[in-house]
């Protein structure tokens, strides 16, 4: 076999291996690439859909809570009013209500037996939807109807509930159910309590939500050609899509059970997925297939679970409700195995290609060589011959990737023949290069000092850019500064919202009540009755609007003067406990609606003399950080701020039990420009700055303790009295 054979052979040989290696490692990841991917497009049009749903309930939610707030008012209201009064007030309050809220089905406010008028036992107004007008009805308030003891609201406020100490959820969402007083839709009930201002329970607002255009909104939702998507309330187990399933009922039962023990553990709005193998069909199904009867009234559709193996996709949302699909993994395969077969396709007509043009170009690279080795062996021949070595040049006119071998070898003809020559040469040629080096030498040391005048432009602007990076550090520290500030703002701006919607509320009563009482005297009315009444009420609504205006009027001056410290920067003497409760006050917004507990421990007054700008920037970055960080949405947990006085020194221990750090993050912690949410906007000046405040402006020092799933604990130790400043043992003045 000859040399370009073997060469053939070989390339041919390496060539299908390496491809068969890469044809099956390619396609093993294009499968496991394509699985993956079709898998996380329908998680996240799944999860997608989860948003939608949840989007509407916190609208619902917000309107049952804004009802709640004004049947309260009403409530409070209600000695002053006409049964016609009440009914003006009433309707005048839910149109409005319904008629911006085009989502919601109707609603209405709910109260307790006789807890508005004593001498009526029933006060429910409502609304509802007639085509595109809301109408106010007082139908539902029959003794046949009696919605105390309808299904929704005994979910929401059962009647073994003790109503003068109640404690639970304030918003409670209903199972689907059938509306067989009006608008016969199938629909949930959002309901949020209503409290008189003792704490007692006086009944319930609630919102109706059709899920009619849910169900469609999601039965028109494709996945992939094959799959199913689902619809289900876990109190109930009931399917609520135009789906039918055939097979026993009771094993359909088993079935959403089993989903929705599944998703007890999960988050609101994620996605959870499982496959149904033959073996949980059998032990779920109880046969291959199940068949399911939807409530009466809805249409159906038939398709089967095999044992073939399908894969569930499911999540929870905010109501309740379990939205899913059933997809069958005959899906994922036949993708895969279409890509596949295209993949083995195209490899094999490369690998053909292939063959044919390295034989091509064995041919045409070898026939140069055999014309170079025939030339090679007339010469050899010819010197055979001579009594005398002779090596002749050899002649050849081609133009190719042999020539330069030729070239090489014609040189060294000639270089055998001028050897001696060449030797001689060889002295003069080691003096020049001998000047050379000199004049290397000389270049050499010019090179040095141009480069020294380098460096030294490089380090100037080193210095530069170091100077500007400290400016760009402090501006950063002074936005941290503003941006605390601005958390205290928007505290500040959501509590004494509060108090001053009570105080107008109040005098807007009383200055309705004062027009009324103007009427009756102007027209001779007014007797000594009512006057004693009006009297009363103003008693009454004064007190209110004076409670809650000094109410409002405290926090400004707290938040007065933690904006004043912050901004000042000085020193001056302060209570170290009233301070901090000030601050937490202003903080409260943020962790208001989380199930967060904030506990501040400083059992004795401690008057210092320091900077309680400082003090508060510390605070805020630290509640800020365990708020971002350490507590996810909706995770419960605890915060504690434990002061107390060691002699000259006070400790502050500062504490959570949320999610902690690894001991990698610990390490750079009070780095400046460090963080773990840079994508999410992170400075990584929080903890720098708490750190430079701490051990430059109070002159004192912090230690930070923490591990994964064990909270995060920060001890700060810094003097009570800093210099150049007496502490006052007796509150200021």
């Amino acid at each position: 076999m000859s040399i370009k054979s073997r060469i053939l052979l070989s390339v041919i040989i390496l060539q299908l291996t390496g491809f068969l290696v890469v044809i099956f490692q390619f396609s093993g990841q294009a499968s496991r690439s394509l699985l993956e991917n079709g898998q996380q497009q329908i998680r996240t049009t799944l999860q997608s859909r989860l948003k939608h749903f949840d989007s509407l309930a916190n609208e619902m939610e917000r309107s049952a809570r804004a009802l709640a707030l004004a049947g309260e008012l009403l409530h409070q209201q209600r000695q002053q009013l006409s049964h016609e009064q009440a009914q003006q007030r009433f309707s005048s309050l839910l149109k409005k209500t319904f008629t911006s809220f085009p989502q919601a089905l109707g609603g209405g406010i709910w109260f307790e037996p006789y807890q508005f008028f004593p001498e009526q036992r029933l006060m429910g107004p409502y609304v509802y939807r007639n085509d595109k007008t809301v109408r106010f009805s007082w139908e539902l308030n029959t003794p046949e109807y009696n919605y105390p003891a309808q299904r929704w609201y005994q979910q929401a406020l059962p009647d073994n509930w003790q109503r003068d100490n109640l404690s639970g959820t304030m918003i409670h969402w209903s199972a689907p159910y059938t509306d067989d007083a009006a608008s016969q839709s199938l629909m949930m009930t959002v309901t949020a309590l209503m409290f008189d201002p003792q704490g007692k329970v006086i009944g319930l607002a609630s919102v109706d939500w059709s899920i009619e255009d849910a169900r469609r909104f999601l039965s028109q939702s494709g996945f992939t050609d094959n799959s199913r998507p689902f619809l289900f309330h876990p109190d109930d187990n009931v399917p609520l899509l135009d789906n039918h399933f055939s097979g026993p009922a009771d094993s359909v039962s088993a079935v959403l059970s089993n989903t929705a023990v599944r998703l007890s553990d999960s988050t609101i709005g994620s996605v959870t997925d499982f496959q149904i193998t033959h073996q949980d069909a059998s032990q779920i199904f109880a046969d291959t297939s199940i068949r399911l009867s939807n409530s009466p009234g809805l249409n159906t559709t038939d398709f089967q679970v095999t044992s073939l193996g399908e894969r569930l996709y499911a999540g929870r949302t905010a109501t309740g409700l379990v939205l899913g699909v059933i997809v069958p993994e005959a899906d994922f395969a036949r993708v895969i195995n279409q890509q596949r077969q295209e993949t083995l396709t195209m490899g094999v007509g490369i690998a053909l290609l292939f063959v044919a043009i390295m034989a091509l170009l064995l041919e045409v690279l070898f026939q140069p060589f055999e014309q170079i080795l025939t030339l090679l062996r007339s010469t050899v021949d010819s010197n055979d011959n001579q009594q005398q070595i002779h090596i002749r040049p050899i002649a050849y006119p081609h133009q190719n990737e042999f020539t330069p071998i030729i070239t090489t070898f014609n040189v060294l003809v000639k270089q055998i023949d001028s050897f001696t020559r060449r030797l001689s040469e060889s002295n003069e040629e080691l003096t020049r290069q001998q000047t050379k080096i000199a004049e290397l030498n000389t270049r050499l040391e010019e090179k040095v000092e141009e480069r020294t005048q380098e460096l030294n432009a490089k380090k100037e602007e080193a210095l530069r850019s170091l100077q500007q990076l400290k400016l760009t550090q402090a501006q950063l520290i002074n936005m941290e500064k503003y941006a605390a500030m601005g958390e205290l703002v928007a505290g500040l701006a959501h509590e004494v919202n509060t108090p001053l919607g009570v105080s107008v509320t109040a005098v807007s009563a009383l200055e309705e009540q004062l027009n009324e009482l103007n009427r009756s005297f102007r027209a001779g009315k007014l007797d000594k009755a009512e006057f004693n009444d009006f009297i009363e009420f103003s008693q009454e609504g004064t007190q209110i609007a004076a409670d809650n205006l000094r109410r409002a009027a405290d926090m400004i001056s707290r938040f007065k003067q933690v904006a004043v410290d912050q901004a000042s920067e000085k020193q001056r003497d302060f209570e170290l406990g009233d301070y901090i409760n000030s601050i937490m006050t202003s903080l409260r917004p943020n962790y208001k609606y989380r199930p967060l507990e904030v506990r501040v421990d400083c059992p004795e007054k401690i008057y210092i003399s320091g900077y309680p700008g400082a003090l508060s920037q510390i605070l805020t970055n630290l509640m800020m950080n365990a708020l971002i960080h350490a507590f996810g949405e909706g995770q419960q947990g605890h915060i504690d701020i434990s002061i107390r006085c060691e002699g000259d020194q006070i400790r502050l221990r500062f504490s959570d039990d949320g999610s902690g750090m690894d001991q990698a993050t610990l390490d750079h912690l009070f780095e400046p420009f460090f963080t773990t949410r840079r994508a999410d906007g992170g400075s990584g000046m929080g903890t720098h700055i708490i750190h430079q405040l701490v051990t430059e402006t109070l002159q004192g020092s912090i230690d930070v303790s923490s591990s994964p799933g064990q909270g995060t604990h920060y001890q700060l130790l810094f003097p009570r009295q800093l210099p150049q400043h007496r502490v006052q043992e007796t509150p200021p003045d």
